[in-house]
C-alpha cells in the first residue's frame, strides 16, 4: 500500500477517531446512508455457529434475488460486531431492527438500493492454478 510505503499509515495502531481519515470516511459513510433507500435485515433466536451459517445462507439467497430484480446490496457489519467501542450502535440497531429480546441477534445488515452497474471480476483459467 502507497501509504504505508510513505510512512502515512500504520497498521500496528488505529487511527485518532479525530483524525481526518477517520473523520472524513464517517462523514462518507453518513452520506450513503442519508441517500438509502431501504435496508434489510435479518434477526435469528440465538447466536449459535449454526444460526450463523443458516442465516448467512439466507442472506446469500436474498442477495441473489436482489440481484436478479437489479437491486444492489451493501452488507453494513461494524454496527453489528460486538466489542466495547461498538456497543452503543450495537443496541441501537438491535432496537431499530426489533430485537432487543435477550437471544435475538441481527444477523446481517444492510442497505438496499439501485447503484451503477458493475462489471463482474475478471477470472483466471483454472490452468494457471495447476501445476504438473
Amino acid at each position: 500500500m502507497l501509504l504505508d510505503r510513505l510512512g502515512l499509515f500504520d497498521r500496528s495502531k488505529a487511527p485518532a477517531p479525530d483524525d481526518y481519515a477517520t473523520t472524513s470516511q464517517i462523514k462518507d459513510f453518513g452520506k450513503k446512508i442519508d441517500s438509502t433507500t431501504g435496508f434489510l435485515w435479518l434477526v435469528t433466536e440465538g447466536n449459535e455457529r449454526a444460526t450463523q451459517v443458516n442465516a448467512g445462507r439466507a442472506y446469500v439467497r436474498v442477495q441473489l434475488a436482489a440481484t436478479a430484480q437489479g437491486l444492489s446490496m451493501q452488507p453494513l457489519s461494524q454496527a453489528l460486531q460486538e466489542y466495547a467501542e461498538q456497543a452503543r450502535p450495537y443496541r441501537e440497531i438491535h432496537a431499530l431492527a426489533g430485537a432487543s429480546d435477550p437471544g435475538q441477534t441481527v444477523q446481517m445488515w444492510a442497505r438496499v438500493g439501485y447503484a451503477p452497474a458493475v462489471e463482474p471480476a475478471p477470472r483466471r483459467r483454472l490452468q494457471e492454478f495447476i501445476r504438473a
